[in-house]
């Protein structure tokens, strides 16, 4: 079969297109024909040598997955060939006293899904979930990683409440998009933070009720709170991580929560902790998402309360492009790898 393989941590270049082995399947997997896989921004900060949590080279990248199930290992219960399936970004242990209590993404046995850069990948049957069979892959693929974390974000994690103001940075990232989407659908005034301009009408079609531009070397933090009345917004959904804490903290109401979702780069941040207990502030981080939580978030695609922004389709053979794009961070919307050529059967 065909993949995009990474030997050594470098640019886009250092994807190229492999002939490896098929897979194997092993008790409590299963096996999926890669129907599409998203191209997210963790994969980027792992072959670029960024992150390195869990990273060993050579690697196939991809956590973002949807496809059709093609066979089950022993004991699989939950699928059936011929499924069509999304993919969380982990698989847990089911067993640990996380796991027990309902907070399976920190299993300290957890498993990080990988392996959508090609044609067919192995799975913990754990770690995917049914999706409907009229919904696209390209759709499906972005749901956990993208409309699950932001579902963990704005419902899970900050519990925003109908009336809060809500300010959302990276929105038209893969979590920023879906979560102006679902703080909008909870009742909420939305705030979406982009460094572009030619993205603000996306945001407003998305459900933001008002588009703030981080320009460089600006800070809208105060004269957004200046705008709310001298409080500021009820909830931070930080999906940028040190680039974007300043003035998203400086807009922050007092007894505001802080989520932090994302973080791009490897600087850090410093703040004086008066700060936060003058605010009383809570500073709350968000881990990935659970299998109720991406079963939730294909409901909501389902219903049209979240619509992932696709931006391109493209073949695996463009992979190192899709990389570059991704960087660049000039599209709005995800840009997403279809392992198999055009008029094959990605079905």
């Amino acid at each position: 079969m065909l993949a995009a393989v990474v030997h050594e941590p470098g640019p886009p270049s250092v994807l190229t297109i492999e002939e490896v082995p098929f897979p194997p399947l092993l008790p409590g997997e299963i096996i999926v024909k890669v129907g599409a896989c998203g191209v997210s921004y963790r994969d980027v900060v792992e072959r670029n040598g960024t992150y390195r949590r869990d990273v060993t080279f050579p690697s196939i990248l991809g956590i973002e997955i949807a496809g059709t199930v093609e066979a089950i290992g022993g004991g699989v219960e939950r699928f059936a060939v011929g499924d069509r399936v999304c993919t969380k970004a982990f698989s847990s242990c089911g067993q640990c006293r996380y796991c027990r209590t309902g907070r399976e993404t920190t299993c300290r046995q957890r498993r990080v899904v990988k392996g959508g850069y090609a044609q067919y990948v192995a799975l913990a049957q754990d770690a995917a979930v049914a999706i409907p069979n009229d919904m696209p892959f390209e759709v499906a693929c972005v749901l956990g990683p993208g409309a699950g974390v932001a579902l963990n974000a704005v419902r899970d994690t900050a519990h925003v409440q109908v009336g809060e103001a809500v300010l959302v940075t990276g929105a038209t990232g893969g979590v920023g998009f879906p979560a102006v989407q679902i703080a909008r659908h909870a009742g909420a005034i939305v705030y979406a933070v982009t460094r572009s301009e030619t993205k603000a009408d996306a945001l407003r079609e998305a459900g933001a009720h008002h588009v703030v531009i981080q320009r460089v070397g600006e800070n809208y933090g105060r004269e957004l709170r200046d705008m709310l009345g001298g409080e500021g917004v009820d909830v931070v959904i930080d999906t940028v991580g040190s680039q974007a804490f300043q003035p998203a903290f400086d807009a922050l109401a007092p007894h505001g929560r802080y989520c932090f979702v994302g973080q791009l780069t490897d600087q850090e941040i410093s703040i004086n902790p008066a700060r936060i207990f003058f605010k009383r502030a809570q500073l709350l981080g968000v881990g990935s998402v659970s299998r109720a939580q991406l079963e939730d978030a294909v409901k909501m695609a389902a219903a049209g309360i979240v619509t992932p922004r696709i931006a391109r389709v493209m073949p695996l053979a463009d992979v190192a492009e899709a990389h570059f794009l991704v960087e660049a961070a000039t599209e709005t919307g995800r840009i997403v790898l279809a392992p198999w050529k055009e008029g094959e059967d990605r079905q």
